[in-house]
C-alpha cells in the first residue's frame, strides 16, 4: 500500500506497480489488521492483508488493507466485530448504546491507537454510521495506508478526520482476492496509455495527487533503457567472451570421456595397440 505521494519504495504497492492476485473466496483466506496485528502478520509493510474487490457502481477494482470484519445490524445502528478481543483492551476502546465498554458486540463507535504503518495514529470507526449505510450486512472495514498518513498528518492520535473508507462495505463475495509480491513501476505504461480518474490524466510523469511518485517515474525509465540495451549487452560480452576469455582457458580432459582412434591409411582397420588406455585389462 502506497505510504507517500512523493516517494515510492519497494515492498509497498505504490501507484504504478503491478502485484500478483491469489484467490480468497472464504472469509478464513484473509487475515484482516486486526488478526494480523495480534498474530504479528504483516504485509506490505503493515498488519493484515492488502484485499483487492470490486465496490458499488464501478468497474475499476479498489486495493485496500482489511482492516476488521464486522456485522452490521439494522434497529439500532450498532456492529459486530469479534476479532477486537484478541487485541488488549489497552489498545482500543469502544462505544455501545449505554457508554464505554470492553465487550466487542453491538458497538457504537471503537477507537484503535497505535494504528498505521507508523504505529502512532489513534482511529475512530463510526460503527453507527456504517450500519445505517448497510445494515444488515457482514463486511469488511477497508482503509488505504496513504490516506491515514494524510488524515493524520493535523494530529495523529486522536486523528481529527476520517481515513478509512465509509463509502463501501465489501462483502466476502465481492472479494477479488488478496495482493501478492510486487514488480514496481510498469504499471505505469499501463496507465500512462489508458489513464484512470486516480492517476495519470496528463500522461507520461504525471506526479502530485492524480500522478505517482516522480521516483517511479525514473525507475521506470531507467529499467526501461536497460531492457532494451540488454541485447546489445549480451551480444559483446559473448564475443569479448569466445574471443578474450575462452582461448586462455586451459582446456579440460572430463574423465568420462573416450578419446577416439586414429583410422589407419587406406581404409584399414585402427590399430589395436594405437591407444592401450583403451583396451580391456586382460583376466
Amino acid at each position: 500500500m502506497q505510504h507517500s505521494s512523493q516517494e515510492s519504495f519497494l515492498g509497498v504497492i505504490d501507484t504504478g506497480d503491478m502485484v500478483f492476485q491469489q484467490a480468497a473466496p472464504t472469509r478464513a483466506d484473509v487475515v484482516t489488521y486486526l488478526e494480523g496485528r495480534a498474530s504479528g502478520y504483516s504485509t506490505y509493510g503493515d498488519f493484515g492483508d492488502v484485499i483487492i474487490f470490486r465496490r458499488p457502481s464501478s468497474a475499476t477494482p479498489v486495493i485496500h488493507r482489511a482492516i476488521m470484519y464486522v456485522t452490521v445490524h439494522s434497529g439500532n445502528n450498532t456492529a459486530d466485530i469479534p476479532d477486537l478481543a484478541l487485541l488488549p483492551t489497552s489498545e482500543w476502546e469502544a462505544t455501545n448504546l449505554a457508554g464505554a465498554t470492553t465487550y466487542p458486540y453491538a458497538l457504537r463507535t471503537v477507537t484503535i491507537h497505535r494504528m498505521g504503518f507508523t504505529h502512532n495514529f489513534g482511529i475512530t470507526f463510526n460503527l453507527a454510521s456504517l450500519a445505517q449505510s448497510f445494515a444488515p450486512r457482514s463486511g469488511y472495514v477497508t482503509m488505504g495506508d496513504h490516506n491515514a498518513q494524510e488524515s493524520c498528518a493535523g494530529s495523529l492520535d486522536p486523528c481529527p478526520s476520517t481515513p478509512y473508507d465509509f463509502a463501501w462495505l465489501p462483502r466476502q463475495a465481492d472479494v477479488i482476492g488478496r495482493a501478492r509480491g510486487e514488480i514496481p513501476w510498469f504499471g505505469l505504461l499501463k496507465l500512462t496509455l489508458q489513464p484512470t480518474d486516480s492517476c495519470c490524466p496528463r500522461g507520461w510523469g504525471s506526479t502530485g495527487t492524480d500522478g505517482a511518485p516522480k521516483n517511479s517515474w525514473d525507475s521506470l525509465l531507467v529499467s526501461l533503457i536497460f531492457l532494451l540495451a540488454l541485447p546489445f549487452l549480451l551480444e559483446y560480452a559473448m564475443r569479448g567472451w569466445t574471443k578474450y576469455v575462452r582461448p586462455r582457458l586451459p582446456e579440460i580432459r572430463w574423465p568420462w570421456k573416450r578419446r577416439s582412434k586414429v583410422p589407419a591409411p587406406n581404409g584399414d582397420p585402427p590399430d589395436e595397440d594405437a591407444d592401450s588406455s583403451d583396451r580391456e585389462p586382460d583376466e
